[in-house]
């Protein structure tokens, strides 16, 4: 396992994510930084593909260790499911927080509800 100041430390979104999670925040969870976990998990239910995230254009949002994760839950859950850089969390975290947003954000836009995405990902 690679040491923590290789991994980021600073995490974020896409413009164009932090717009969306910002709205998804004010209709259906309590906080964005909610919003955030929620769509990082349902970026590994869904099976998305970090990979598949922007390269670049990310503006800070959350320090990584502290407001997104005080343990090391986060961690812990992307390297037992084999996601993502396994010497880079924080960073998988936030490709897969970019990639959720996005497509919760495109499904709740086809007048899907929260609780049929939920649903859909859970089995």
């Amino acid at each position: 396992m690679a040491k923590s100041q290789d991994d980021k430390q600073q995490i974020g979104l896409t413009e164009e994510a932090d717009e969306a999670i910002k709205a998804l925040a004010e209709s259906h969870f309590a906080s964005q930084t909610d919003a955030y976990r929620f769509a990082i998990a349902y970026a590994i239910a869904s099976g998305l593909d970090p990979a598949d995230a922007p390269q670049g254009g990310y503006v800070t949002k959350y320090n990584a260790l502290g407001t997104l994760e005080s343990g090391s839950s986060l961690r812990d859950l992307l390297e037992i499911l084999d996601v993502g850089d396994r010497d880079r969390p924080f960073a998988t975290a936030e490709k897969l927080a970019e990639l959720g947003v996005r497509e919760i954000a495109r499904r709740l836009e086809g007048n899907e509800s929260l609780a049929d995405i939920m649903a859909d990902v859970s089995g």
